[in-house]
């Protein structure tokens, strides 16, 4: 419902916009616009909820607009986010994750594969413990022992995203562990305020985008929130290549 009314209020936008013109929408546009200007000449009454949530939308779109300018670099061009793919990309992914998110972990499959794909492209993780603050009997988080193998340990730190996002369920202290031993990664363990402070960071901006869940995508100037198909985002990234 709620992207309905959304989608609504974007085409009353344009019917009421005294600076659209013929050149700006589609021939399946302007049929919208026509069938829409019926259906509110019909309806007068939903026009001032349309007014309104169109308002809050408009206001919402410049916020993560602003958001996204001012955090771009930070996003994209920050070292210490870790990252699969090229290493001159034509094309960067960023990925909102969580290791403890089930949805994260399916979608991680199919981010995997696009860039075998497509090695073209980067995918930067930005890494939220929202299912997990703490690792219960560590004093520590998934997001915050990522982030300090990838500084530190960059050669292991494949292994241990692999093994991190293996797991179809919640890490433990058992889990978390074992991979640490596996992987000779135990000094990770110790969080340190540097990542702390980034990983609050993460998010912060993804509460500003207006994200509610893990996992979202922003791919090219699209935000994609939650697990999608693997057809579809195929789809979304050819064309952003192309």
């Amino acid at each position: 419902m709620k992207s309905l009314l959304l989608s609504t209020s974007i085409a009353a936008s344009l019917l009421f916009s005294s600076v659209i013109s013929a050149e700006n929408i589609s021939a399946a546009q302007q049929k919208q616009l026509s069938e829409i200007a019926v259906l509110l000449e019909q309806n007068p009454e939903i026009i001032e909820g349309l007014h309104k949530n169109l308002t809050k939308y408009v206001e919402g779109q410049g916020s993560i607009s602003s958001t996204l300018k001012q955090n771009h670099d930070y996003l994209y061009n920050n070292p210490m986010h870790s990252y699969f793919g090229s290493e001159a990309p034509e094309l960067t992914v960023i990925n909102f994750t969580d290791y403890n998110c089930s949805y994260c972990k399916r979608l991680e499959s199919g981010l995997v594969k696009m860039i075998k794909k497509y090695p073209e492209i980067r995918v930067v993780n930005i890494d939220l413990p929202f299912q997990q603050r703490m690792i219960p009997g560590l004093d520590t988080n998934t997001a915050w022992y990522a982030l300090n193998v990838w500084e530190n340990n960059r050669p292991a730190f494949s292994e241990v995203h692999r093994l991190m996002m293996a797991k179809p369920s919640r890490h433990d202290r058992k889990s978390i562990m074992t991979i640490a031993e596996m992987t000779g990664t135990e000094a990770a363990l110790t969080a340190n305020e540097m990542k702390k402070k980034m990983v609050k960071k993460n998010e912060i901006i993804f509460s500003q985008l207006g994200l509610r869940g893990t996992p979202a995508l922003i791919i090219g100037n699209e935000i994609i929130p939650g697990a999608i198909p693997q057809a579809q985002l195929d789809k979304l990234i050819q064309a952003q290549l192309k």
